[in-house]
């Protein structure tokens, strides 16, 4: 079904492409279709979800139906294409190519039809977690607590659609889909400009991009929305190049959905039009303006939406400037720190920046980038990278290779300045490939592009298929050697042994979920709520300023601000402070937790200690929090492990 309703939406991104000019044809005109189809109705889709009791099937069945009608009218639409009377014959090398693509779609697959773990972190603590709550109360709306339900949500709201029909696996496969529509918009794209040959070799260089496989199993939206900046980028050169205006309005529409997906997509608009300014003949100078202003008035509702309900277009950023519901200054402190930790900073590394996406992934993506703990399949792939490298080193010999390449300078400059995830750099891949196939058209390098693409592919499924990988993980699971139960909780071996499981958190929401004396849990330390079905809220600090963490001093205001948001619960997580064993052993003492799971006599925090952690709220909660158990208002009910427990609030 999710499929269905992922194909249905290519006739209304047909049509607008229609709309915009004629002679797109072939696996561009299919690709684009796709993905801006998927853009509008996910637009469309999150106007309608704002609407209370909107946010379930009847919504999806309407945008269905309207889907499948455009679809209808542009198929209807579409020149009849001549039956070619020499086919290709089976052994042709594209088939090759063909089965290698499939092979890279089918290891994404994987991550779509089996369950998320902490692997896709994003996934179960927002992505999938935001619309879980929404079906619940029925419509769209700012979640207090976390403050990616403000998001620009075009790719997001199918998500919500894909809970609606079937879970996280309908939800994941929109995201699989945005991939497969983006493979044949670059095969279409490259072809068009170099050859046959040229174009199979980018789309796998861009399959076989680690990043790539594993995003395109998760409920991440940082594909489609590189895939949405990346031919806005093209479009617009394209536009300096030839001065049409359907380049222009097809660049700004497809940018508008890079910022109707993702705050960064304003970057994207920013620097296409500054390059359109100052590369554009003089005069089509207002061209800049009129697509980044189009761009901007289509991507706007999700802005004038955030700035209704919170007070901030682009909450919770800009605090300074704009202000914002739930949120202060130490707030966005917290945030702004936490953007400093991925990558390597100083002008003196911006190449480092560049390179390390390939020679080391793991400082730009959690968990611990700051010390190279990151996920190594976030690569952005060497034969992209350094093929990129060698096109730009060939020369830029028209006005579309240079504003192209200005516009990948700039972007990877903002990137480098603003937060340097590898998510966020993938709004450069389309441009990159572009480079890659001028050099493969470059006869003293084609062959070792060529050959850095073959490696990719091989690095990329030893990647994707060992150690931590998504495909390691699931393959137990996937295969019937686990159940899902056991496979995201944990389950005790024959020898007594215990399998924790890959969702720490799976076990304990099982247990509260069948708890009828929980109404409502504050999780501390934790964001992953995705497979609670009870009320939750993340209360540690940094997510809300509702537990008015800035002004509470004592353990009673610290209880009865939990009491003001009907939290009968607490889940606290020890799981962060085993960096530091002597901060956890002082919060155990001072909640007087002993050995045995139990509580006994507390030792109060020394008066230095407590000084200090009452400055940072971090820091505060957890003083706060031991003190009220000491008090004994609040209570341990559960210890699940040496590290997490479920406390009730007195």
């Amino acid at each position: 079904m999710a499929s269905v309703l992922a194909v249905l939406p290519i006739g209304a991104g047909g049509l607008i492409l229609r709309l915009a000019r004629q002679d797109i044809k072939g696996d561009l005109m299919f690709g684009l279709a796709g993905l801006i189809g998927l853009g509008a109705v996910g637009t469309l889709l999150g106007m309608l979800f704002l609407i209370p009791g909107a946010v379930a099937l009847w919504s999806v069945i309407l945008v269905a139906v309207v889907s499948g009608i455009c679809t209808a009218v542009w198929f209807k639409g579409l020149p009849k294409q001549p039956v070619p009377k020499n086919p290709r014959p089976l052994y042709d090398i594209s088939m090759i190519f063909a089965c290698c693509a499939i092979l890279l779609g089918l290891i994404s697959l994987i991550g779509v039809i089996t369950p998320s773990t902490s692997l896709d972190w994003d996934s179960i603590a927002y992505h999938l977690a935001v619309p879980k709550l929404w079906i619940q109360q029925g419509h769209a709306s700012s979640i207090s607590y976390i403050h990616h339900s403000n998001f620009p949500g075009a790719v997001d709201s199918w998500f919500t659609v894909g809970e609606l029909i079937g879970g996280q696996t309908a939800a994941k496969t929109f995201t699989w889909w945005f991939t497969v529509y983006g493979a044949i918009a670059i095969s279409g794209f490259i072809r068009d400009r170099f050859n046959a040959t040229a174009a199979w070799l980018c789309t796998i260089a861009f399959a076989s991009i680690p990043m790539v496989m594993w995003e395109s199993g998760t409920a991440y939206i940082d594909v489609a929305n590189g895939l949405f900046a990346g031919f806005g980028f093209v479009f617009a050169a394209q536009y300096i190049e030839k001065r049409e205006k359907a380049d222009l309005i097809l660049a700004a529409v497809l940018l508008s959905f890079a910022a109707g997906s993702k705050y960064t997509g304003l970057q994207a608009i920013f620097i296409a039009s500054l390059v359109v300014l100052l590369l554009i003949n003089k005069a089509d100078k207002l061209g800049a303006v009129k697509m980044g202003g189009l761009a901007a008035v289509l991507s706007s509702f999700w802005y004038i939406k955030n700035w209704i309900l919170v007070g901030n277009p682009v909450y919770p950023f800009f605090f300074g400037v704009f202000g914002g519901k739930n949120w202060d200054k130490f707030n966005g402190d917290i945030y702004a720190d936490e953007q400093k930790t991925f990558g390597y900073h100083g002008i003196a590394n911006l190449g480092q920046s560049l390179f390390g996406l390939v020679t080391s992934p793991g400082r730009f993506t959690n968990p611990q980038p700051a010390i190279g703990n990151g996920f190594a399949f976030v690569s952005l792939g060497f034969a992209v990278v350094a093929g990129a490298v060698i096109g730009i080193v060939r020369g830029l010999t028209s006005k579309f290779d240079k504003s192209l390449a200005l516009m990948i300078l700039l972007q990877l400059v903002a990137w480098f300045a603003l937060s340097q995830q590898s998510r966020y750099i993938l709004t450069l891949v389309v441009p990159m490939l572009y480079f890659v196939a001028i050099a493969l058209e470059w006869k003293p390098m084609s062959k070792l592009v060529m050959g850095a693409v073959t490696l990719q592919v091989i690095a990329s499924i030893w990647v994707s298929t060992n150690g931590s990988s998504m495909f390691a993980e699931r393959l137990p699971v996937l295969i019937g050697a686990f159940t899902r139960d056991e496979f995201l909780g944990g389950f005790k071996r024959e020898d007594g042994s215990l399998d924790k499981g890959h969702v720490d958190t799976y076990a304990l929401s099982k247990a509260i979920n069948a708890d009828p004396n929980i109404t409502k849990v504050a999780l501390f330390d934790e964001v992953f709520g995705y497979y609670l079905d009870k009320p939750y809220f993340w209360a540690g600090p940094g997510h809300t300023t509702e537990l008015d963490y800035a002004n509470i001093t004592t353990a009673d205001a610290f209880v009865s601000n939990l009491k003001k948001l009907n939290i009968s619960h607490a889940y606290v997580t020890n799981k962060y402070l085993k960096l530091d064993p002597e901060a956890e052993k002082r919060f155990d003492e001072a909640m007087g937790l002993q050995s045995d799971a139990t509580i006994g006599v507390a030792t109060p925090y020394p008066a230095d200690i407590r000084t200090k952690a009452m400055l940072d709220e971090r820091d505060k909660w957890r003083v706060l929090f031991a003190e009220a158990v000491a008090a004994k208002k609040i209570t341990l009910v559960t210890a699940f492990s040496k590290t997490r427990f479920l406390f009730k609030i007195e």
